[in-house]
C-alpha cells in the first residue's frame, strides 16, 4: 500500500506534494502575513532582510529535497525545524505568526510523505516541540500557556484536513484502478472485435468467392463431361448458366466489399434470394429438390442475410460432397421462431471428426452465422443414409428497429 500510495501521488520526494506550486505559496502568503500584516512596524529592516534570507532557504530546501537528502524524510524535516527556529533567532517580536503557520505546513508534507499514522505523530511532536521550546526560551512559559488554545484549533484543523485528505487519496486510488481495469476491459474488447471481424470477413469472403468458383468449377466439370459425350446443346446450356453464376458472383463479391466499407443497410428479399440459391443448385448439382417456404414475420435485412449464406452453404456442401438424388429445403415460421431444416439422401458423413478436416469450412461457417443471430443449431448425419441440418432462429431477435 506504502509502495502504491507513493507511486501514485509522490513519484519522487520532489513531489512531495503535488505540485510543489501550494506549498510555495503558503509559504510566500505566511512570510507576507508576519512581515506587512501582523508585525508591520515591529521588524526592523535588518529582521526583514534575515526572514527573506531564511524563506528562500527554506523553499529551496523544499524544492531541491530529492538532490539533497536522497529520500531520507527525517533529516529533512530535521533540517526544516531548525529553519524554522531560526526565525526566531533574527526577530524575537515577529517569529510566532510565521512559525505558527510553518508548522501546520510542515506537518501536513509529513502526512502526504508518510502513510504510516506513528511516523506522522513523532513528526508533529518534533515541531510542536519546536514552537513550544522557543516559546518558552524566548517569552517564558506564561506565553506558551497563551498560545495553547491556537495550538488546539490548528491540531483540530489539521485533523479534519488529514481525514479529509485520505478520503481523496483512497478515492482517487480506487478510481486509478478503475481506469485500469477499463483499460484492459477495452483492450479486450477491441482483440474480440478485430476477432469477430476476420470470422466475418473469412465467412463472407468463403460464403461468396470461394463458393462462387467451387460452383464454377462443378459447372466447368459438366461442361467438359456433356463434350465428352458430344453433347453440345447441354454443355452450351451450362455454359450459359455458368455466365451468370459468375456474374452473380461478382455482384455477391461487391457486396461484401461494399458491407466493409460502409454500414449502410441494405433491404434484401427473403424469398428470392433462396429463389437464387435454389436455381444455383440445380445448375450444378442433378439431384431432385423441393423447397417449402413460409414466413410472414418481418425480418431484418441482417438476419436474411445470413439465412442466405446458411442456405447457401448447405446446398454448396451437398452438391460438391453428398452426391444425393433428393433434397428437401424447408423454412417455415412456428411460435415466432424461424425453422429451418435442411436434408439430403446422400453419402452422410461422421460428424464426429469434422473439427479434425483441414479446409473443410462449410458446416463451421454455417454454425458461426448461426450463433451470430442467437440461433440454434443441430446437425445429423450417417453414413449412406444422408444428413440433416435443423436451425431455429429467434424471430424477436431479429426485427429491425423501425419495426420494433
Amino acid at each position: 500500500m506504502k509502495n502504491r500510495f507513493k507511486s501514485v501521488f509522490i513519484e519522487d520526494f520532489d513531489e512531495m506534494i503535488s505540485p510543489k506550486f501550494p506549498v510555495v505559496f503558503g509559504v510566500v502568503l505566511i512570510y507576507l502575513a508576519t512581515v506587512f500584516v501582523q508585525s508591520s512596524g515591529k521588524l526592523s529592516f535588518h529582521e526583514t532582510i534575515g526572514f527573506t534570507i531564511v524563506m528562500l532557504i527554506q523553499i529551496l530546501v523544499f524544492l531541491f529535497s530529492n538532490k539533497i537528502f536522497k529520500h531520507k524524510y527525517w533529516i529533512y524535516f530535521i533540517v526544516q525545524g531548525i529553519i524554522t527556529f531560526d526565525y526566531a533567532i533574527i526577530a524575537h517580536e515577529g517569529y510566532k505568526t510565521i512559525v505558527l503557520g510553518l508548522v501546520p505546513l510542515l506537518i501536513i508534507q509529513s502526512m502526504i510523505v508518510y502513510n504510516d499514522a506513528i511516523k506522522v505523530i513523532l513528526t508533529s511532536m518534533f515541531f510542536y516541540s519546536i514552537f513550544g521550546g522557543t516559546i518558552i526560551i524566548i517569552n517564558g512559559f506564561h506565553e506558551l500557556i497563551q498560545s495553547l488554545p491556537l495550538i488546539i484549533i490548528i491540531t483540530i484543523a489539521m485533523r479534519a484536513y488529514a481525514i479529509f485528505y485520505f478520503k481523496q487519496v483512497k478515492l482517487r486510488i480506487q478510481t486509478q484502478k478503475v481506469l485500469k481495469e477499463l483499460e484492459l476491459a477495452y483492450e479486450k474488447v477491441e482483440e474480440l472485435t478485430l476477432a469477430n471481424e476476420r470470422q466475418r470477413m473469412a465467412r463472407d469472403l468463403h460464403d461468396t468467392l470461394s463458393q462462387g468458383l467451387a460452383g464454377l468449377i462443378m459447372q466447368l466439370e459438366a461442361i467438359n463431361a456433356n463434350l465428352s459425350k458430344e453433347n453440345v446443346k447441354r454443355a452450351n446450356e451450362i455454359v450459359e448458366k455458368s455466365m451468370e453464376h459468375a456474374r452473380r458472383t461478382l455482384a455477391d463479391s461487391r457486396l461484401v466489399i461494399n458491407d466493409l466499407r460502409s454500414y449502410e443497410k441494405r433491404k434484401m428479399d427473403l424469398n428470392k434470394s433462396l429463389e437464387n440459391e435454389i436455381d444455383t443448385f440445380k445448375n450444378v448439382s442433378n439431384a431432385f429438390i423441393s423447397k417449402d417456404i413460409n414466413i410472414e414475420a418481418q425480418i431484418s435485412s441482417r438476419i436474411i442475410k445470413q439465412m442466405v449464406y446458411i442456405v447457401r452453404e448447405a446446398l454448396n456442401n451437398i452438391a460438391k460432397h453428398a452426391k444425393a438424388e433428393n433434397v428437401v429445403v424447408k423454412i417455415i415460421e412456428i411460435n415466432n421462431k424461424i425453422n429451418i431444416n435442411i436434408s439430403d439422401d446422400g453419402v452422410g458423413f461422421d460428424i464426429r471428426i469434422l473439427d479434425k478436416l483441414f479446409g473443410h469450412y462449410g458446416i463451421v461457417g454455417i454454425t458461426e452465422r448461426v450463433k451470430a443471430i442467437n440461433g440454434e443449431i443441430k446437425i445429423e448425419s450417417k453414413r449412406k443414409v444422408g444428413t440433416n441440418i435443423n436451425i431455429i432462429i429467434p424471430i424477436e431477435k431479429g426485427i429491425d428497429e423501425e419495426n420494433g
